[in-house]
């Protein structure tokens, strides 16, 4: 939540002091950059998006939120757990239920986020009605978790 606010902050800041016009250079930098973002391509329509640019998942019973984002072309998904402290997280996984199988899909702590890179898991949640994805991460307070949403997006 404080990641959050401190990019309203600044998105007014910047609304109010003015921007400059991007130079060849950066425009060139935004283009390659692109072309790796997990989201280039995608249009999420009314989705809110947070603060990396990823899907917001509100996490129960807590009420907290994380944020996911995935590349699809290198099978990439991060999680981001800005409202967590990071001190306390015991734990992330996906877990993936098709029919009566479940099965999980670790993540790993990666410079402020949690990473896993897995072609299965992406493609559950592509299957989007078919396999049942949902988001865990435990914590001193216990399990928080939510239902990862099916997005049309996914399906390429």
């Amino acid at each position: 939540m404080k990641a959050l606010m401190r990019g309203l902050l600044l998105s007014l800041a910047v609304c109010v002091l003015g921007c400059q016009p991007a130079t060849p250079e950066q425009e060139t930098a935004k283009a390659d950059a692109s072309e790796v973002d997990s989201h280039a391509g995608h249009n999420h329509g009314d989705h809110d998006l947070g603060p990396h640019g990823g899907h917001l998942l509100h996490l129960e019973p807590s009420g907290v939120h994380a944020e996911w984002t995935h590349d699809d072309k290198n099978n990439l998904i991060t999680v981001y757990l800005d409202d967590f402290d990071a001190n306390k997280i015991s734990g992330a996984k996906f877990v993936a239920k098709i029919g009566q199988e479940t099965q999980e899909f670790p993540l790993t702590a990666d410079a402020g986020a949690w990473t896993i890179s897995s072609s299965e898991l992406m493609t559950h949640i592509n299957m989007k009605e078919a396999a049942e994805v949902s988001f865990v991460v435990t914590d001193d307070q216990g399990s928080h978790s939510s239902k990862i949403e099916a997005h049309d997006e996914h399906h390429h």
